[in-house]
């Protein structure tokens, strides 16, 4: 066997310190070991995305996102093989309490303190290309023994395959369980596995938050609350957890709470622009508008506003839902009263209004015609339409 056999043929660093990479691309290239660089967000993405990879070495605290940031993203990805990929993360001599605690609960990191050198990091390529292994090893497992029975609606069997390879799959098997018990809506069962599980290891901040995830499941919200409250000051910044904490505190009546969280959500999530227009629909649709206008005017330009609510009016209207249409571009009008591309709202406002035919919405068309005037008053189309609608709610004179 190559005395390379256990080392990855290509990892990626991404390091906001050119020097970093630049140092250790020579003598791990004795190893064969080729070595990508990524210095921005932007290279990063793009390098992860491209190349078949065995392990990333990434700095906690790159920037704009956070190296663990990074890591929870790429977990997630459609590819397996790239979920699969395995993670070093590079820290400071000193690492946050945070930062341990959010390690702790993703798992299955290495973590090298700077400054290292080729020889240093070599031991820790080893274990990743294992755990690389393992995770595509257990993956497929997983495909082969239970997504053929989950797909077919037979959780019981699929369960019976998970138990019979216990000895073989190990402690995960425990998670898979608990994994196809909530895919399955089978709450109670599922809090079973997590309470077994917690029982040994009371302080799996993982686990805590799946025990959270459950009781929202099954109506605890107070209990939920507790636990997602308690994982997160421990680990805080775990992106799947925080999305939870969003509606959670929306469903107890915190908007402050629920903005809050969303603020930390839209700073982890960058690639994702319309996390915060989906936050203005759920405050307006739990009744705290206000809120989403100060969220709104925190957060976007006035032209972003005008364009979302735009499209989304619009969309309703095409689809014959004139009445949901008003609603979004009223909404609308509420963040910048006083802005003047809201005329573009105003006189979609009226032909909705117009479309339902009714005496009374005709003439709340023509007031919305002769505000958009105000604010525009060049625009031909309002022109042409407040003409017509007038003419149409002028009553004629008898013969």
């Amino acid at each position: 066997m190559s005395a390379n056999a256990n080392l990855p043929t290509k990892i990626l660093i991404v390091d906001d310190d050119p020097a970093i990479a630049q140092g250790l691309e020579e003598p791990l290239g004795r190893y064969k070991i080729a070595v990508l660089k990524a210095t921005t967000l932007e290279t990063a993405y793009y390098q992860f995305n491209q190349h078949r990879l065995d392990v990333v070495v990434v700095e906690s605290g790159f920037a704009p996102l956070s190296g663990l940031a990074l890591i929870q993203k790429w977990r997630n990805h459609d590819v397996v093989e790239k979920r699969a990929t395995a993670f070093i993360v590079t820290t400071g001599t000193q690492r946050t309490p945070a930062e341990d605690g959010l390690i702790r609960e993703l798992g299955d990191l290495e973590v090298i303190a700077k400054p290292f050198n080729a020889i240093n990091i070599l031991p820790y390529l080893s274990r990743g290309l294992g755990a690389k292994q393992r995770a595509l090893a257990f993956d497929e497992m997983k495909s082969r023994l239970v997504e053929p029975w989950v797909k077919h609606g037979n959780l019981d069997k699929a369960v019976e395959q998970v138990q019979k390879k216990v000895t073989e799959i190990g402690p995960k098997a425990m998670y898979l369980l608990y994994d196809l018990y909530e895919k399955a809506g089978k709450y109670d069962q599922a809090l079973g596995i997590v309470d077994q599980v917690l029982d040994r290891d009371t302080n799996n901040i993982a686990l805590i938050s799946a025990k959270a995830r459950l009781y929202m499941r099954t109506g605890k919200i107070a209990e939920a609350r507790d636990l997602f409250e308690r994982a997160d000051k421990v680990a805080p910044d775990n992106i799947e957890r925080i999305n939870e904490m969003v509606g959670l505190y929306l469903r107890v009546r915190e908007p402050d709470a629920s903005v809050r969280k969303m603020k930390e959500l839209i700073a982890l999530t960058p690639e994702n622009p319309d996390l915060k227009f989906e936050m203005f629909s759920k405050l307006y649709d739990h009744g705290f508008d206000s809120h989403a206008v100060e969220f709104g005017r925190a957060t976007s330009k006035p032209m972003e506003i005008v364009r979302h609510y735009n499209n989304k009016g619009v969309l309703l209207s095409k689809s014959g839902n004139s009445a949901g249409a008003v609603t979004e571009y009223q909404r609308a009008l509420q963040f910048f009263p006083k802005f003047k591309e809201n005329y573009r709202i105003l006189y979609n406002i009226a032909l909705a209004k117009s479309a339902l035919k009714t005496p009374d919405a005709v003439r709340e068309a023509i007031l919305c015609l002769e505000q958009c005037l105000q604010l525009e008053p060049e625009f031909d189309k309002a022109k042409k339409a407040l003409e017509t609608l007038t003419k149409l709610a002028t009553p004629k004179k008898a013969v």
